[in-house]
């Protein structure tokens, strides 16, 4: 995995929010969460590897608190 990929961060906010309205991409945020499952599933078809088959719990990513961020 690439350092850049290793070091990307994401914020996750209730769709309900104003955060979640951001029109840096248009459409409601259901339809905004729909174009990243197809744009998901374009690019995965692409690398031309099986869809990955593990539990939620097991998934391969680390979840951090904003104040574990802080330096």
């Amino acid at each position: 995995m690439s350092t850049a990929r290793r070091n990307m961060t994401v914020r996750v906010v209730s769709l309900h929010s104003r955060e979640a309205g951001d029109s840096r991409v248009a459409g409601t945020p259901s339809e905004r969460v729909a174009l990243v499952a197809v744009l998901s599933a374009d690019l995965w078809a692409h690398t031309r590897a099986p869809l990955p088959v593990y539990e939620r719990a097991a998934m391969p990513v680390t979840v951090v608190t904003r104040l574990a961020n802080r330096r």
